[in-house]
């Protein structure tokens, strides 16, 4: 029945070719292939057939479902809008970025005009400011107990500020650059130092842990992360890439870029070509707007990045939830089939199958006219 519609020449397998090759009384190497054919080469041909079969099944299963997840990390590139200008201190080298109790404050790097400022954030104006000693090239900056940390970039060292006063009460080391660095809703510390990791601070000694983060951007390592900012109930780090005119939106839990927002055009439209790299990332909860900055802009701009953070997340759920779940009972289901093929005494009833689909191949019908004709052509 499988094989209607095809011409008994056609139907001539390997199979039969062991019928006349007994009644020959020497064996060619063809004909000793066909000769082991009968003695169970047949059986074992269907076998190393299926299995072939199934395996190709269950590589394609995984394949697809591998696609589906690369394509999830797909990032999606948003040019955000401006809501609102704000005027920046051009001498401002801008290397940290927060908002904290209605006010904004400012770390600005380079040795000798190295600073840690409270901005009134209504008109851009400097309301208070302390200067670093010399040999400081100041970084990132973060919020933590009230208090404010302010990184530097090759001294080893940060810095512990009143966050009212903006008086010195400590200071802390670390090993490498210090460039970003943000504090989460629960109080988890990210620190960046221009590679494509982060590492956790631990806050209770201000110490770098040994866990660490790899960031990907659509399955590849990206460099060069700077300023962090860690926006409450997000579930994302937001990062400035430095040398270029980019946020990316990073999943904390997985390391994988979720979002870019290209920034290219306010810069061309507003800033001038003294405007340096961009780095400056501070979330308001208040209005749960971002506001952007870089070094030397002209201003501070107030955009909305928050409203994708929920998607990427929620989209990250559903990965968890549906496609491993889905590819581990496939999994289940070929391995099942392939143990109980596998198994001896599945053999006869197996047997019993192959030999009514095959057995009429080793016992053909004479060929016909048409048949012969075909051969002698």
């Amino acid at each position: 029945m499988l094989f209607r519609g095809l011409s008994i020449d056609n139907r001539v397998t390997s199979c039969l070719l062991q019928v006349n090759a007994r009644l020959r009384p020497i064996l060619t190497s063809m004909e000793h292939r066909s000769y082991m054919i009968k003695h169970g080469g047949c059986r074992k041909s269907v076998s190393i057939l299926f299995f072939i079969i199934v395996f190709s099944s269950f590589s394609g299963i995984v394949s697809s479902n591998s696609h589906e997840f690369s394509e999830y990390y797909e990032v999606e590139i948003v040019s955000p809008q401006i809501i609102e200008k704000i005027p920046h201190d051009t001498s401002a080298f801008t290397q940290g970025l927060l908002i904290y109790d209605g006010f904004l404050y400012e770390s600005t790097g380079l040795y000798g005009n190295s600073s840690l400022r409270i901005v009134n954030m209504s008109n851009g104006e400097v309301e208070k400011m302390i200067i670093l000693p010399e040999n400081y090239f100041a970084e990132g900056l973060a919020m933590i107990n009230q208090s404010l940390i302010q990184l530097t970039w090759n001294e080893n060292i940060g810095f512990i500020y009143n966050s009212s006063s903006l008086e010195p009460i400590g200071n802390f080391t670390y090993d490498g650059e210090g460039w970003g660095i943000c504090n989460t809703e629960s109080n988890k510390l990210w620190f960046s130092d221009g590679s494509y990791e982060l590492f956790n601070f631990i806050p209770e000694n201000l110490s770098l842990s040994e866990l660490s983060l790899i960031i990907r951007y659509n399955g590849s390592t990206i460099n060069r992360l700077n300023e962090l900012e860690c926006p409450s109930n997000s579930g994302l780090i937001f990062a400035n890439v430095w040398l270029e005119d980019r946020i990316i939106g990073i999943n904390q839990s997985t390391g994988q870029v979720c979002v870019e927002y290209d920034i290219s055009e306010i810069r061309a439209q507003y800033e001038s070509t003294t405007s340096r790299e961009l780095n400056g990332i501070a979330y308001d909860s208040e209005s749960s707007l971002f506001w952007i900055t870089g070094k030397n802009w002209s201003n501070y701009y107030v955009v909305d990045l928050q409203v994708y953070t929920n998607d990427c997340i929620s989209q990250e759920y559903l990965e968890d939830c549906c496609f491993k779940d889905e590819r581990s009972y496939l999994q289940i289901l070929v391995l099942i089939i392939i143990g109980i093929f596998a198994m001896p005494f599945s053999w006869p009833l197996f047997g019993m199958i192959f030999y009514k689909l095959f057995g009429r191949q080793t016992h053909p019908s004479p060929p016909s006219a048409t048949t012969k004709n075909e051969h002698e052509g």
